[in-house]
């Protein structure tokens, strides 16, 4: 922890925080935030749009360019989230694809996780 422009002693935690906890919004953004930022340092043709739309509460949306840059994106998530304690909720999960092709879209399934696609997207009451 850094309180004014010094840190604490490192501080392990043995018990977690409840969605309830008033903590709880404080520490997922600091956690959320990094989980972010090491995402947003991927290189190549993988876009987030992070500085675009960020995450609001537990909702991170990513936009890519190819279903190939979705799956990398997707795994380099979950290998990030796992490593701070976050878990991907696959019931809550979905992608939505934007294109004019005429295409069978189904869900897809990406390290073990499925996704199902979405008909529609609303964010932030907005479809």
């Amino acid at each position: 922890m850094k309180i004014g422009n010094q840190f604490t002693n490192e501080i392990r935690t043995v018990s977690s925080v409840k969605q309830v906890d008033p903590l709880y919004a404080t520490i997922f953004s600091i956690v959320i935030d990094n989980v972010i930022k090491q995402l947003y340092n991927i290189k190549g043709n993988i876009s987030t749009h992070i500085k675009q739309c960020s995450a609001y509460a537990d909702d991170t949306p990513l936009t890519t360019r190819t279903m190939h840059a979705l799956e990398d994106t997707f795994r380099y998530l979950k290998e990030i989230s796992i490593q701070v304690g976050l878990t991907i909720n696959e019931h809550k999960t979905k992608y939505l694809r934007c294109t004019i092709k005429q295409q069978k879209m189904d869900g897809i399934d990406i390290t073990q996780t499925h996704l199902e696609l979405a008909k529609s997207f609303s964010f932030l009451g907005q479809l």
